[in-house]
């Protein structure tokens, strides 16, 4: 249960990086005053490296989460005396 959390969690995640490194990406497409120039690459880079990990999360989450429903479904071993 909660490795499904820990997915959850990191695909909300990845979504809203994903947001709001296209909105940073759109930022640089219109014209800036050149004080905004390094907030706007910095958000998109920072958007862009959380965006990863968080993949990285979700995929070692997907592995855990498949290893534990195989896990379950294996019959249990009764001793032979």
């Amino acid at each position: 249960m909660k490795t499904k959390l820990v997915l959850t969690i990191a695909v909300v995640i990845g979504v809203l990086t994903v947001i709001s490194a296209g909105y940073c990406f759109w930022l640089m497409d219109n014209p800036l005053s050149y004080r905004w120039v390094p907030v706007v690459i910095t958000g998109f880079l920072l958007a862009i490296f959380v965006f990863i990990i968080s993949l990285i999360t979700s995929i070692i989450a997907l592995i855990q989460l498949r290893r534990s429903v195989r896990a379950t479904n294996v019959p249990p071993i009764s001793p032979t005396i």
